[in-house]
């Protein structure tokens, strides 16, 4: 797959531009297109996006480096590309055109056009994008963007690249290498984003939100202060629920750290000889004793959730639990009942239309219009008797309508799980009495536990022993008290949200918008909670991809691999396994950048050409010659640079000359009232011609 052309019309510097490009063969996969700072070669890569991308290229522009008035945006980008001449010559449209082979044989022509009013030069807000097949240089009929159900998006999803993932191919080098100079945690996740269609999603909840504020503008004034109050208590007893549970996740780390420091101790005693063949004693010991004291916290558990679930129930009228359970049921057989009625519904209508449309026998004579209108309602009273009335198990009302059927079932499902009987809690208790015991039995043992300390060390030891054993007591009691607040807290956070789902559906169901409104809140929390699920899917294939990609373009041998954690961060090992800390040069950032883009393309899995604006940037001679041999190593792969003089000067043009397909010089004049003409060279760079 190649770009084999992209012609300019009234686009920027550009009256009108050609550049063609042949396929990339023989070791000849580089297009090089130079041109001084201020001729014109960005505007190359901000007309491949506009010409794929249309109004949806802002972004990924900016993503991909390149500047945008992200305030003024779309309309005000067109009006400042709208070439000069073609503004003071009166004339009324901008095109821009790309023809993406994707075999000899096939290719792909795509056409944006864009107009303008002829006096002020502003957009119109017309647009068209015309999109042909190309089989053995004959096009196919044409097909316009957003026309008939075709859609150009979906065509580049299919055959080339992706919106979302566009700035992994075509993007600014020495912009993108700015990124890493800023945050490389943000610029992997940015990339992560990209890959995983992150943005697009974000975009989805953006446009969720917006609709909804719009929305809400036009439902009457409810009183929703109630609901409001219960949001925020809700909301402070999640911020509360969250922060017990992040300083658990952190006790329990330091818990195991502990208990490392305990083992260590014991294996150095017992290395020291102290207490003769008695400290492995101490050991097995310690040992069984954590297993009593794990057991123990798990009964702990056990009982605290029978309390914090179960017992409430159990305390409610008996009468009443019944009545909720026979009510659940009777509605899940109303569910399932209208159900099957829709299901049947179709059948019903192909019935009547193949009865009343058949042809033969024919009535004789002829149906009045009276008699059709007669058998039409005994075939619909017939049909209706099949179904009604409900069957007896039904209900009647629908009590517990915020309750989808999934939930129904779940919340049965618990009440058939509430036997508690007397001799569970008392079985239970039993067990934590027993465990006490053993545990401090074992503590006695322990303590009786004699050895010898010779010149010092093994008291120093033993007290270190103490020390970290005091401190694993005191942390297990902490975790405790804090698993029992946690889980009192679930359920207070449980049963708030219930309440405030609840009053929330019955505020919605006042008016179709607010049902509406519940449906975009629901879609956008999905998507709050899909996003930091999908980073873990890609990090390690991209680690992977860099590592691979790094090696090739760095000239330290040093680097092992990189290690990307799922929130991010980098980490660049050497071979020992420890971290390496690189100073943060410019030529080291960009090489890091390139390694990210290169592994973001590859995990793409897309096959598609490289467009790079400012290739090179500050890198070293060493450093040079490594990306351009990364650039030649897939000879199938076309990349395009625009390049100034500095970058690719004439003596490293001749290095790599073998493997470059055309080149383009491009040219810079003045045609008066500060407007800018630039002409295209073939087969010319700074002087060498080819």
């Amino acid at each position: 797959m190649w770009i084999s052309k992209i012609e300019l019309t009234n686009f920027k510097s550009y009256p009108h531009a050609e550049f063609d490009f042949p396929e990339p063969i023989d070791g000849r996969n580089i297009v090089l297109i130079g041109g001084m700072n201020g001729y014109g070669k960005t505007s190359i890569l901000e007309a491949l996006y506009l010409a794929l991308y249309g109004k949806d290229a802002i972004i990924h522009l900016a993503r991909a480096g390149l500047k945008t008035d992200d305030i003024k945006g779309y309309p005000t980008f067109l009006e400042r590309a709208f070439n000069g001449e073609a503004k003071r010559d009166g004339q009324d449209s901008m095109a821009v055109r790309v023809v993406i082979n994707r075999t000899k044989t096939k290719a792909i022509d795509i056409r944006r056009r864009w107009y303008f009013k002829s006096v002020t030069g502003s957009w119109t807000r017309d647009e068209e994008a015309v999109v042909r097949e190309v089989f053995r240089d004959v096009p196919d009929t044409p097909k316009k963007d957003g026309k008939n159900g075709f859609l150009l998006s979906d065509m580049l999803d299919d055959h080339f690249v992706p919106a979302h993932i566009a700035p992994f191919f075509f993007f600014d080098g020495e912009e993108v290498k700015k990124l890493a100079d800023q945050a490389r945690i943000e610029q992997v996740k940015q990339g992560l984003e990209g890959l995983l269609g992150v943005v697009l999603l974000r975009q989805l909840a953006d446009r969720l939100k917006d609709f909804e504020a719009g929305k809400r503008s036009t439902v009457s004034s409810v009183d929703e202060e109630n609901i409001q109050r219960m949001l925020e208590s809700l909301t402070a007893d999640e911020t509360r629920l969250a922060a017990l549970q992040r300083d658990s996740s952190e006790s329990s780390e330091r818990f195991a750290q502990l208990k490392g420091e305990r083992e260590s101790f014991i294996e150095r005693i017992t290395a020291a000889g102290g207490g003769g063949g008695d400290i492995a004693t101490v050991k097995d010991l310690v040992e069984e004793r954590e297993g009593l004291r794990n057991t123990q916290r798990d009964v702990q558990k056990q009982l605290e959730r029978i309390l914090a679930d179960k017992l409430p129930f159990h305390l409610m009228p008996r009468a009443l639990l019944t009545e909720f359970k026979t009510q659940l049921e009777s509605e899940i057989a109303l569910a399932e009942w209208e159900a099957e009625c829709r299901s049947l519904q179709p059948k019903r209508d192909k019935f009547e239309w193949a009865f009343l449309g058949a042809t033969s026998p024919e009535f004789k004579p002829g149906l009045t219009p009276e008699q059709l209108a007669v058998i039409k309602m005994r075939i619909e009273t017939a049909w209706a008797s099949l179904f009604h009335p409900p069957p007896k198990n039904c209900a009647e009302t629908v009590v517990h309508g915020y309750m989808h059927d999934e939930l129904r079932q779940r919340t049965l499902s618990f009440l058939g799980s509430l036997s508690v009987g007397q001799q569970d809690v008392h079985d239970l208790l039993s067990q934590q009495r027993s465990l006490t015991e053993q545990i401090d039995e074992l503590g006695r043992k322990i303590s009786r536990v004699e050895g010898i300390d010779r010149d010092g060390t093994m008291a120093t030891l033993k007290g270190e022993l103490k020390r970290v054993s005091d401190e694993i007591e005191a942390l297990e009691a902490h975790i405790r008290s804090e698993d029992r607040e946690v889980a009192s807290l679930e359920v207070a956070v449980n049963n708030t949200r219930s309440r405030y789902l609840q009053e929330k559906k019955r505020l919605d169901d006042t008016s179709p918008t607010r049902s509406l409104l519940n449906k975009s809140e629901r879609v956008r929390a999905v998507i709050d909670e899909v996003v930091p699920l999908l980073f873990p899917l890609k990090v390690q294939a991209l680690a992977t991809a860099m590592t691979k990609v790094y090696k090739q373009l760095a000239h330290k041998d040093q680097v092992a691999k990189i290690v990307i954690d799922n929130d991010g961060t980098t980490r660049i090992l050497g071979k020992t396994g420890k971290d390496i800390v690189f100073d943060r040069s410019a030529g080291e950032n960009q090489i890091f950048a390139t390694a990210l883009i290169a592994g973001l393309a590859q995990v793409s899995g897309v096959k598609a050409p490289l467009v790079v604006d400012t290739p090179l940037g500050r890198l070293d001679s060493r450093h040079r010659a490594n990306i351009f041999q990364f650039w030649t190593s897939d000879a199938n792969r076309q990349v395009i640079l625009l390049s100034q003089d500095k970058e690719i000067d004439m003596d490293f043009f001749k290095r790599i000359k073998d493997n470059v397909s055309v080149t383009y010089l491009l040219d810079h004049s003045d045609v008066g009232d500060g407007i800018g003409r630039t002409t295209a060279r073939r087969d010319k760079y700074f002087g060498a011609n080819r």
